[in-house]
């Protein structure tokens, strides 16, 4: 009898214990510093697991240097549910039943350190919980630096960390392994002087817009590792079909332009592209034409550099520009196409990445 209580004695502890330390966390893929608004940033996931046998409340999530304890980014209740993401449709934001996983994308900027590490506090049952732990070093690697991927012109530089079905969040799984190719990917459309991107003609109409047929650029010398050019074009946004994953690219072209570094190019119009797999070229070549082709909402430019030579089976790594113009931003984007941006001091801007839907110019030789 003394054994017995004894053991469920030790049982029930060992239980309590797992409610307040069954958490795991893990970041899938270290994060490494680009510039934006002359600020170092980072962009990453960190990915939990519930394994205890009550629903885990995240409350408070800091991101701290692990040498000095300096508080680089801070999660409250209020917070976490905007930067968190659950499968499970019986999880709140930022609850996580027993057994289910979630992400949390996070963003930090400014004096980066060597080493994150990362303080989750919350409650499991009725008990509070607080742990420490995934510390992981950033990557030592300058950003890949690209020239210009299209012309002369205005263009809205359009993403942003903080959509839920941005490139950003969206997780392709390839042969079982998950990633997210557009991490760092912008989609970009051209407007007039007046912030318009028609012109003037009925607006289903793809040649209504005035980014359509633009001359795609190569970003830097490379060789073109993948084409893909069978996607015909509907004249219209109306008639456009809703194309699933495997097709979201549409015609697209990847080049390769160092060792694990791929940029690609989607959307491109049919019959543009003048380039074809091995072709070895030069930065400032044009290389396709902007199309509507695959999952698009509108004639668009969508570009993205990755690790390997996959448009969706590939991480998104970070890349800046060498130069472009900064002339605004769309702090509200349901006027893009309507109103024109929220204008700033136009001013040269050297190996950035462009801030979110920033309109820019880039300099073409």
């Amino acid at each position: 009898m003394q054994h017995l209580l004894s053991t469920l004695l030790l049982l029930s502890f060992l239980s309590a214990r797992a409610q307040t330390t069954a958490l795991s966390l893990r970041v899938p893929h270290p994060p490494q510093a680009q510039t934006i608004n002359n600020t170092p940033s980072i962009s990453y996931e960190l990915q939990f697991i519930n394994y205890a046998p009550s629903p885990v409340l995240l409350t408070d999530i800091q991101l701290r240097d692990a040498a000095t304890s300096r508080l680089l980014l801070q999660l409250d209740k209020t917070t976490i549910p905007q930067w968190i993401y659950s499968a499970d449709k019986h999880s709140d934001s930022g609850r996580m039943m027993p057994g289910s996983t979630a992400i949390l994308y996070l963003e930090a900027a400014g004096q980066l350190p060597d080493t994150i590490i990362h303080h989750i506090a919350g409650t499991t049952g009725s008990k509070a919980f607080s742990i420490s732990g995934a510390k992981t070093a950033l990557v030592k690697r300058a950003p890949v630096v690209l020239g210009p991927p299209l012309g002369a012109g205005i263009w809205a530089a359009i993403y942003h960390p903080s959509w839920a079905r941005g490139h950003r969040r969206v997780i392709f799984v390839k042969e079982g392994t998950p990633r997210i190719p557009g991490r760092y990917a912008i989609d970009f459309i051209q407007l007039d002087n007046n912030g318009k991107y028609t012109d003037g003609r009925k607006e289903d109409s793809i040649r209504s817009w005035i980014g359509y047929g633009a001359e795609v650029l190569a970003v830097a010398d490379g060789e073109v590792a993948a084409v893909r050019n069978d996607f015909a074009e509907s004249a219209t946004l109306s008639a456009h079909p809703a194309y699933g994953a495997d097709d979201a690219t549409g015609n697209y072209i990847s080049l390769k332009i160092a060792d694990n570094t791929y940029v690609f190019y989607e959307h491109l119009q049919p019959g543009s592209i003048r380039v074809k797999p091995g072709q070895r070229i030069r930065k400032g070549a044009v290389i396709a034409s902007l199309g509507f082709t695959g999952q698009s909402t509108g004639p668009h430019l969508h570009l993205h550099v990755a690790d390997s030579n996959s448009p969706l089976g590939a991480e998104g790594i970070p890349y800046v520009f060498d130069t472009f113009t900064i002339k605004g931003v769309y702090p509200d984007l349901s006027i893009l196409g309507k109103s024109l941006w929220q204008s700033v001091t136009e001013k040269t801007i050297k190996n950035e990445h462009p801030s979110p839907n920033s309109v820019i110019r880039f300099f073409v030789k």
